[in-house]
Protein backbone atom coordinates (compact mmCIF):
# COMPACT_ATOMS: atom_id res chain seq x y z
CA UNK A 1 0.00 0.00 0.00
CA UNK A 2 0.94 3.35 -0.85
CA UNK A 3 2.28 5.85 2.42
CA UNK A 4 0.36 8.84 1.39
CA UNK A 5 1.85 10.97 3.90
CA UNK A 6 5.35 10.09 2.95
CA UNK A 7 4.58 9.77 -0.31
CA UNK A 8 3.33 13.47 -0.63
CA UNK A 9 5.77 15.14 2.03
CA UNK A 10 8.68 13.89 -0.13
CA UNK A 11 7.23 14.64 -3.42
CA UNK A 12 8.70 17.91 -5.02
CA UNK A 13 5.83 17.91 -7.57
CA UNK A 14 2.86 19.06 -4.70
CA UNK A 15 2.55 22.73 -3.31
CA UNK A 16 2.74 22.18 0.15
CA UNK A 17 3.89 24.05 3.48
CA UNK A 18 5.26 22.01 6.46
CA UNK A 19 5.24 23.04 9.89
CA UNK A 20 6.63 20.78 11.75
CA UNK A 21 5.08 17.60 11.69
CA UNK A 22 1.49 19.67 10.34
CA UNK A 23 1.89 18.80 6.65
CA UNK A 24 -0.57 21.65 4.34
CA UNK A 25 -1.28 20.35 0.56
CA UNK A 26 -2.34 21.02 -2.55
CA UNK A 27 -3.29 17.34 -3.95
CA UNK A 28 -3.32 17.00 -7.71
CA UNK A 29 -3.73 13.16 -8.88
CA UNK A 30 -0.79 12.39 -10.99
CA UNK A 31 -1.00 9.15 -11.38
CA UNK A 32 -3.07 7.72 -14.45
CA UNK A 33 -4.28 4.21 -12.03
CA UNK A 34 -8.10 4.23 -11.49
CA UNK A 35 -7.77 2.44 -7.75
CA UNK A 36 -4.93 2.31 -4.86
CA UNK A 37 -4.89 1.23 -1.59
CA UNK A 38 -3.08 3.87 0.32
CA UNK A 39 -2.63 4.09 4.24
CA UNK A 40 -1.45 6.86 6.61
CA UNK A 41 -0.48 7.56 10.18
CA UNK A 42 -1.53 10.69 10.28
CA UNK A 43 -5.18 11.93 10.19
CA UNK A 44 -6.44 14.10 7.63
CA UNK A 45 -8.68 16.80 6.09
CA UNK A 46 -9.98 16.38 2.00
CA UNK A 47 -11.31 19.57 1.16
CA UNK A 48 -11.90 18.88 -2.59
CA UNK A 49 -11.79 21.59 -4.88
CA UNK A 50 -12.32 19.84 -8.09
CA UNK A 51 -12.97 16.52 -9.20
CA UNK A 52 -14.19 13.33 -8.42
CA UNK A 53 -12.77 10.62 -5.96
CA UNK A 54 -14.45 7.42 -3.78
CA UNK A 55 -12.34 6.77 -0.22
CA UNK A 56 -13.34 2.81 0.49
CA UNK A 57 -13.45 1.94 4.29
CA UNK A 58 -14.14 -2.01 5.08
CA UNK A 59 -18.05 -1.22 5.03
CA UNK A 60 -18.88 1.75 3.23
CA UNK A 61 -17.71 3.88 0.19
CA UNK A 62 -16.98 7.55 0.13
CA UNK A 63 -17.61 9.65 -2.99
CA UNK A 64 -16.89 13.16 -2.54
CA UNK A 65 -16.94 16.00 -5.46
CA UNK A 66 -16.43 19.54 -5.89
CA UNK A 67 -16.88 21.03 -2.62
CA UNK A 68 -17.14 18.27 -0.87
CA UNK A 69 -14.94 17.38 2.48
CA UNK A 70 -13.68 14.52 4.45
CA UNK A 71 -12.26 14.07 7.90
CA UNK A 72 -10.38 10.19 7.53
CA UNK A 73 -8.35 8.79 10.08
CA UNK A 74 -5.31 7.10 10.73
CA UNK A 75 -5.27 3.93 8.84
CA UNK A 76 -5.90 2.47 5.60
CA UNK A 77 -8.27 3.01 2.66
CA UNK A 78 -8.74 2.00 -1.00
CA UNK A 79 -9.24 4.80 -2.94
CA UNK A 80 -11.10 5.22 -6.69
CA UNK A 81 -9.80 8.03 -9.36
CA UNK A 82 -12.62 9.30 -11.22
CA UNK A 83 -11.03 10.77 -14.92
CA UNK A 84 -14.20 13.01 -16.13
CA UNK A 85 -12.38 15.44 -14.37
CA UNK A 86 -8.96 16.41 -13.12
CA UNK A 87 -8.65 16.02 -9.60
CA UNK A 88 -7.85 18.23 -7.12
CA UNK A 89 -8.02 18.50 -2.97
CA UNK A 90 -6.71 20.91 -0.12
CA UNK A 91 -5.06 18.25 2.23
CA UNK A 92 -3.91 18.91 6.05
CA UNK A 93 -2.03 16.34 7.37
CA UNK A 94 -2.67 16.44 11.56
CA UNK A 95 -0.40 14.09 13.69
CA UNK A 96 -1.98 12.45 17.17
CA UNK A 97 0.95 14.64 19.35
CA UNK A 98 -0.49 17.88 17.93
CA UNK A 99 -4.14 17.00 18.70
CA UNK A 100 -3.07 16.18 22.25
CA UNK A 101 -1.52 19.07 22.78
CA UNK A 102 -4.41 21.21 21.39
CA UNK A 103 -6.92 19.94 23.88
CA UNK A 104 -4.57 20.13 26.71
CA UNK A 105 -3.67 24.04 25.63
CA UNK A 106 -7.89 24.14 25.17
CA UNK A 107 -9.70 22.01 27.56
CA UNK A 108 -12.08 24.77 28.96
CA UNK A 109 -13.32 25.56 25.59
CA UNK A 110 -13.60 21.24 24.39
CA UNK A 111 -14.80 20.15 27.47
CA UNK A 112 -18.45 19.59 26.01
CA UNK A 113 -17.77 16.97 23.47
CA UNK A 114 -15.61 14.36 26.51
CA UNK A 115 -16.82 10.93 26.59
CA UNK A 116 -16.84 7.95 24.91
CA UNK A 117 -16.05 7.66 21.66
CA UNK A 118 -18.94 7.14 19.02
CA UNK A 119 -19.48 4.19 16.75
CA UNK A 120 -17.93 6.08 13.45
CA UNK A 121 -16.21 4.67 10.58
CA UNK A 122 -12.64 5.56 9.60
CA UNK A 123 -13.74 8.11 6.75
CA UNK A 124 -15.86 11.37 8.53
CA UNK A 125 -18.30 13.28 5.98
CA UNK A 126 -17.80 17.11 6.69
CA UNK A 127 -20.50 19.45 6.51
CA UNK A 128 -19.19 22.61 5.44
CA UNK A 129 -20.14 25.83 7.42
CA UNK A 130 -19.16 29.75 6.78
CA UNK A 131 -16.21 29.10 8.83
CA UNK A 132 -14.75 26.12 6.88
CA UNK A 133 -15.18 27.53 3.94
CA UNK A 134 -13.54 30.75 4.57
CA UNK A 135 -10.87 28.12 5.80
CA UNK A 136 -10.31 26.50 2.70
CA UNK A 137 -10.37 29.76 1.12
CA UNK A 138 -7.87 31.10 3.04
CA UNK A 139 -5.18 28.14 2.46
CA UNK A 140 -6.00 28.14 -1.27
CA UNK A 141 -4.52 31.43 -1.16
CA UNK A 142 -1.30 30.45 1.55
CA UNK A 143 -1.11 27.42 -1.01
CA UNK A 144 -0.79 29.16 -4.52
CA UNK A 145 0.89 32.57 -3.19
CA UNK A 146 4.87 33.10 -4.47
CA UNK A 147 5.75 34.11 -0.66
CA UNK A 148 5.46 31.84 2.49
CA UNK A 149 3.64 32.65 4.95
CA UNK A 150 4.30 33.11 8.44
CA UNK A 151 4.33 29.70 10.25
CA UNK A 152 2.64 30.84 13.23
CA UNK A 153 -0.25 32.19 11.17
CA UNK A 154 -0.50 29.40 9.78
CA UNK A 155 -0.88 27.12 13.08
CA UNK A 156 -3.27 29.97 14.26
CA UNK A 157 -5.29 29.77 11.98
CA UNK A 158 -5.43 25.97 11.65
CA UNK A 159 -6.32 26.04 15.41
CA UNK A 160 -8.80 28.49 14.63
CA UNK A 161 -10.52 25.40 12.22
CA UNK A 162 -10.08 22.70 15.71
CA UNK A 163 -11.88 25.12 17.61
CA UNK A 164 -14.86 25.29 15.14
CA UNK A 165 -14.41 21.44 14.50
CA UNK A 166 -14.70 20.96 18.21
CA UNK A 167 -17.06 22.99 19.60
CA UNK A 168 -19.92 23.10 16.65
CA UNK A 169 -22.46 20.24 17.13
CA UNK A 170 -21.96 20.38 13.26
CA UNK A 171 -19.14 18.60 13.29
CA UNK A 172 -19.26 16.29 16.62
CA UNK A 173 -18.20 12.87 15.01
CA UNK A 174 -14.87 14.71 14.03
CA UNK A 175 -14.52 16.00 17.84
CA UNK A 176 -15.68 12.68 19.40
CA UNK A 177 -12.83 10.70 17.45
CA UNK A 178 -10.37 13.49 18.22
CA UNK A 179 -11.09 13.15 21.76
CA UNK A 180 -10.71 9.79 21.70
CA UNK A 181 -6.96 9.60 20.88
CA UNK A 182 -6.65 10.77 24.59
CA UNK A 183 -7.88 7.26 25.53
CA UNK A 184 -5.76 4.21 26.97
CA UNK A 185 -3.86 2.52 24.35
CA UNK A 186 -5.58 -0.69 24.81
CA UNK A 187 -8.97 1.12 23.29
CA UNK A 188 -7.18 2.48 20.90
CA UNK A 189 -5.42 -0.57 19.95
CA UNK A 190 -9.35 -2.01 19.50
CA UNK A 191 -10.25 0.51 17.49
CA UNK A 192 -7.14 0.85 14.93
CA UNK A 193 -7.29 -2.55 14.34
CA UNK A 194 -11.00 -2.91 13.70
CA UNK A 195 -10.71 -0.51 11.50
CA UNK A 196 -7.57 -1.58 9.42
CA UNK A 197 -7.69 -5.37 9.38
CA UNK A 198 -8.82 -6.25 6.24
CA UNK A 199 -6.17 -4.36 4.46
CA UNK A 200 -2.50 -5.92 3.50
CA UNK A 201 -0.66 -3.53 6.12
CA UNK A 202 2.14 -4.72 8.21
CA UNK A 203 2.97 -5.18 11.74
CA UNK A 204 4.98 -2.55 11.70
CA UNK A 205 3.12 -0.37 9.99
CA UNK A 206 -0.19 -1.35 12.45
CA UNK A 207 2.74 -0.63 15.04
CA UNK A 208 2.95 2.75 13.80
CA UNK A 209 -0.46 3.38 13.98
CA UNK A 210 -0.68 2.65 16.90
CA UNK A 211 2.05 5.24 18.30
CA UNK A 212 4.44 2.43 19.55
CA UNK A 213 7.31 0.19 18.59
CA UNK A 214 6.82 -3.41 17.05
CA UNK A 215 7.84 -4.91 20.33
CA UNK A 216 5.33 -2.84 22.38
CA UNK A 217 2.10 -3.63 20.12
CA UNK A 218 2.77 -7.19 20.02
CA UNK A 219 2.97 -6.92 23.73
CA UNK A 220 -0.26 -4.85 24.29
CA UNK A 221 -1.84 -6.67 21.04
CA UNK A 222 -1.73 -10.36 23.53
CA UNK A 223 -2.79 -8.73 26.48
CA UNK A 224 -5.94 -6.71 24.75
CA UNK A 225 -6.74 -9.95 22.36
CA UNK A 226 -5.40 -12.85 23.92
CA UNK A 227 -4.19 -13.94 20.82
CA UNK A 228 -1.00 -13.04 18.34
CA UNK A 229 -1.43 -10.61 15.79
CA UNK A 230 -1.22 -12.72 12.80
CA UNK A 231 -3.49 -15.24 14.35
CA UNK A 232 -6.26 -12.64 14.77
CA UNK A 233 -5.47 -10.83 11.55
CA UNK A 234 -6.22 -14.41 10.00
CA UNK A 235 -9.18 -15.19 11.89
CA UNK A 236 -10.82 -11.75 11.35
CA UNK A 237 -10.05 -11.51 7.48
CA UNK A 238 -11.59 -15.08 7.12
CA UNK A 239 -14.68 -14.13 9.07
CA UNK A 240 -15.42 -11.14 7.10
CA UNK A 241 -14.88 -12.88 3.77
CA UNK A 242 -17.42 -15.23 4.82
CA UNK A 243 -19.58 -12.70 5.45
CA UNK A 244 -18.55 -10.81 1.79
CA UNK A 245 -19.68 -14.72 0.16
CA UNK A 246 -23.01 -15.08 1.69
CA UNK A 247 -23.78 -11.08 1.34
CA UNK A 248 -22.49 -9.80 -2.38
CA UNK A 249 -21.75 -12.04 -5.53
CA UNK A 250 -18.30 -10.28 -5.89
CA UNK A 251 -15.80 -12.54 -7.31
CA UNK A 252 -13.49 -15.09 -5.11
CA UNK A 253 -10.37 -12.65 -6.29
CA UNK A 254 -11.80 -9.46 -5.72
CA UNK A 255 -12.88 -10.73 -1.77
CA UNK A 256 -9.85 -12.26 -1.21
CA UNK A 257 -8.11 -8.41 -1.91
CA UNK A 258 -10.94 -6.73 -0.06
CA UNK A 259 -10.11 -8.72 3.22
CA UNK A 260 -6.42 -8.57 3.06
CA UNK A 261 -5.31 -11.45 1.51
CA UNK A 262 -2.53 -10.71 -1.07
CA UNK A 263 -3.30 -13.65 -3.58
CA UNK A 264 -6.31 -15.23 -3.99
CA UNK A 265 -4.57 -18.66 -3.67
CA UNK A 266 -3.36 -17.95 -0.30
CA UNK A 267 -7.15 -17.04 0.56
CA UNK A 268 -8.43 -20.20 -0.53
CA UNK A 269 -6.25 -21.95 0.98
CA UNK A 270 -6.33 -21.11 4.47
CA UNK A 271 -10.18 -20.40 3.71
CA UNK A 272 -10.27 -24.33 3.33
CA UNK A 273 -8.57 -24.74 6.33
CA UNK A 274 -11.08 -23.04 8.44
CA UNK A 275 -14.12 -23.81 6.93
CA UNK A 276 -12.80 -27.22 5.11
CA UNK A 277 -14.36 -26.40 1.70
CA UNK A 278 -13.51 -23.51 -1.21
CA UNK A 279 -15.05 -20.28 -1.09
CA UNK A 280 -17.58 -21.03 -4.01
CA UNK A 281 -18.43 -24.42 -2.38
CA UNK A 282 -19.21 -22.25 1.02
CA UNK A 283 -21.13 -19.93 -0.50
CA UNK A 284 -23.42 -22.55 -2.72
CA UNK A 285 -24.01 -25.04 0.30
CA UNK A 286 -24.90 -21.51 2.04
CA UNK A 287 -27.46 -20.12 -0.29
CA UNK A 288 -29.32 -23.44 -0.93
CA UNK A 289 -29.50 -23.29 3.51
CA UNK A 290 -31.57 -20.43 2.97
Amino acid sequence: MIDLYSYIKNNKYYKKLVIDDLLFVEYRCVVEETKAGIWSDTNYFVFVTSGKKMWKSIYNEYVVQTGDSLFVKKGANLVHQYFDEDYCALMVFIPDEFIKNFMTRFSDAIHRVAGENAEIDSVIRIQLDEYLESYINSLAIFLGGDFVPDKNLLVHKFEELLLNIFTRPLHKNVAKYLNSLNMDQSTQLRQVMEENFAYNLKLEEFAKLCNTSLSSFKRLFKATFNSSPGKWLTQKRLDFASHLLLTSDKPVGQIAFESGFEEPSSFIRVFKQKFNCTPLRYRSVKAQSF
